[in-house]
């Protein structure tokens, strides 16, 4: 008996089903990395529209004023309206380390904005000016951080027609050249 076909029949199949199988891992993990990285835009994107919205409710809040107790509790209550806790937590599981740590900063420095308003501090004070351009700074970075994470190059302030992220050069009130 001939055993060479058969010898050859059995290893041409056990070539193909291992093809077969690698090519499906392959596509099985591309498939994967994708949904991953697609979360993760998503995650990243929540995340900086949710420190955008608790901004900007805080910006309303210190501009309407009030009492004390009132500053306390309208402040606090805008972190919650914004959703921020939510995508923060979704955000520091889900970035790359250098992304949460773009986050955590930007964060930190939206949470002191909202302590200058609940001590009073008005938009148009210096003690607001102050913890917005460091906030507007850190969102700037946690964007680029964003940005390179996700495969693009960071951006600098010059191609976007600004100084610098923090945007004191054209500040009337930080910058006393510019009024």
């Amino acid at each position: 008996m001939d055993w060479l076909p058969l010898v050859s029949t059995v290893a041409g199949a056990v070539i193909a089903l291992g093809g077969t199988m690698l090519a499906d891992t392959l596509r099985r993990r591309d498939e994967r990395g994708r949904g991953l990285r697609t979360d993760r835009r998503q995650s990243y994107l929540d995340y900086v529209l949710a420190l955008d919205t608790a901004h900007g409710l805080l910006r309303g809040v210190a501009a309407r004023g009030g009492e004390p107790a009132e500053l306390r509790r309208a402040a606090g209550e805008t972190i919650g309206q914004a959703n921020l806790y939510k995508t923060r937590e979704n955000h520091l599981v889900t970035a790359a380390p250098e992304v949460a740590q773009a986050g955590e900063v930007a964060f930190r420095k939206l949470i002191a904005i909202r302590d200058v308003v609940r001590s009073g501090a008005e938009p148009g004070t210096k003690e607001f000016h102050g913890a917005y351009h460091d906030f507007a700074e850190a969102l700037w970075r946690l964007r680029m951080s964003v940005r390179v994470d996700l495969g693009s190059r960071a951006l600098k302030p010059g191609e976007l027609q600004q100084a610098s992220w923090s945007e004191r050069e054209s500040c009337d009130l930080c910058d006393p050249a510019v009024s």
